[in-house]
């Protein structure tokens, strides 16, 4: 079920994006370069959109999509993928456990699906803990050769 609701947040990132683009009439990224093309704040097809730092918050009907973007890869922290999973009527009846979806994310990263970014420090500080995160390698429908 993780690599179905993953699909699911793929797939509405992707879309959201491409109403963006046409929108504003850009073939770039919109998080990569929201601050000189698109507005920062706003609402287009029924989704509140606000970007932030290297990535977005789009929600529609109640439900949170939250990722960052390195170029055009999607990425994401469990806790963000959990407020999808949190906010979307369907899944929060599953009652997935914390541990559960990390264990469901680790899965498709043996899959190759996924893959980690760990980000130790910002501007050459260390902040004493590293921040893990996930990374979409192959979008769906997941071909694997």
């Amino acid at each position: 079920m993780i690599e179905e609701i993953l699909t699911n947040y793929i797939n509405f990132i992707r879309n959201f994006e491409t109403l963006l683009k046409a929108k504003y009439k850009q073939d770039i990224n919109p998080c990569s370069f929201s601050r000189a093309f698109f507005e920062r704040k706003g609402s287009i097809d029924g989704i509140e959109y606000w970007f932030h730092g290297s990535g977005c918050t789009a929600e529609k009907d109640g439900v949170i999509y939250a990722y960052d973007i390195a170029v055009n890869e999607i990425e994401f922290s469990q806790w963000k993928f959990s407020e999808l999973i949190r906010t979307y009527p369907e899944y929060q009846k599953l009652d997935y456990t914390p541990e559960f979806v990390e264990h469901e994310l680790y899965q498709l990263i043996n899959k190759g699906i996924l893959g980690w970014v760990i980000i130790e420090g910002i501007e050459g500080k260390d902040f004493g803990c590293v921040f893990k995160e996930y990374r979409v390698i192959i979008e769906p429908p997941y071909v694997i050769n």
